[in-house]
């Protein structure tokens, strides 16, 4: 039997009984064999056992200690799992990277509740997180046969949990602002898994901080028609449509949680200069 499929098989026992650890298994000894094959292309491993279960045992049970939470950010970070083969494309390396990712919100989570990470991990999660994102080259959300990979997004949720850091500071918040916007503006591939609405949800949170100067933030929303290049739609360049979306988003939510209203119109301005449909 192999490793992954005695692993898989010993998830769904576990996940069998609401994923309550029996008392002969070592969890943390678990957790690290689970990290191995955090991105296996086997997406119910991946999905709905691997993550699922640190879900659980992080945010509900609280199950880990913060040495044993610390040491899987560090194992999260490293160059075998968020930068595992950065800069491929269409290969299962995503998965390894993307569920890397995905890992961080929900310590962060847990560090909110009872903190036990010192700024400077604050800051070198952030750090690696941009680096990560503007290396990030496989874009895609939804992978047949395999399940999500879901990069762009999965690193939103994370945005959004760093925002609400306290020990995130305002030129911290600025670089994250600019690390989305550059994201949004790619042209290699259209975004239509609801990425748009993930990293929405991250600039929510940037904004209640109230840390930024508000007409920088105005700059910032504004900036989107210089980084829109007016041409035609085209199936090579798909910029304009994810900008348009992620404005939609950005200009609804923002309506709807009563943020600045300045602001608010900042973006429906913006929306309105890059429209081919103005009429």
């Amino acid at each position: 039997m192999s490793t992954t499929t005695d692993l898989k098989e010993q998830l769904q026992t576990i996940a069998s009984n609401d994923f309550a650890i029996p008392e002969h298994i070592e969890l943390f000894t678990l957790a690290l064999r689970m990290m191995d094959h955090i991105g296996s292309p086997d997406k119910q491993l991946r999905d709905d056992l691997i993550y699922t279960a640190f879900a659980t045992w992080i945010l509900e049970n609280h199950l880990f200690d913060s040495d044993q939470l610390h040491q899987l950010l560090m194992i999260a970070l490293d160059d075998q799992h968020i930068f595992y083969f950065i800069g491929e494309t269409n290969t299962d390396s995503i998965f390894t990277r993307s569920f890397s990712v995905l890992l961080l919100p929900l310590i962060l989570i847990a560090h909110r509740q009872k903190p036990f990470l010192p700024k400077s991990e604050i800051t070198r999660i952030k750090e690696r997180l941009l680096q990560y994102l503007f290396a990030e080259k496989d874009l895609r959300g939804y992978v047949e046969g395999k399940g999500w990979a879901h990069a762009v997004a999965h690193v939103g949720d994370v945005f959004d949990d760093l925002a609400q850091c306290l020990e995130v500071e305002s030129a911290d918040l600025s670089e994250i602002l600019e690390a989305i916007a550059a994201k949004i503006c790619v042209d290699s591939i259209p975004y239509v898994h609801e990425e748009d609405e993930r990293m929405t949800t991250a600039v929510v949170s940037i904004l209640r901080r109230q840390l930024l100067d508000e007409t920088d933030v105005e700059n910032w929303i504004r900036s989107f028609a210089t980084r829109v290049q007016k041409t035609e739609p085209s199936p090579a360049n798909h910029t304009h449509l994810n900008v348009k979306n992620f404005l939609r988003s950005l200009y609804f939510r923002m309506y709807q949680q009563d943020i600045e209203e300045k602001l608010t119109q900042a973006v429906a301005e913006t929306l309105h200069e890059i429209s081919y449909y103005k009429d």
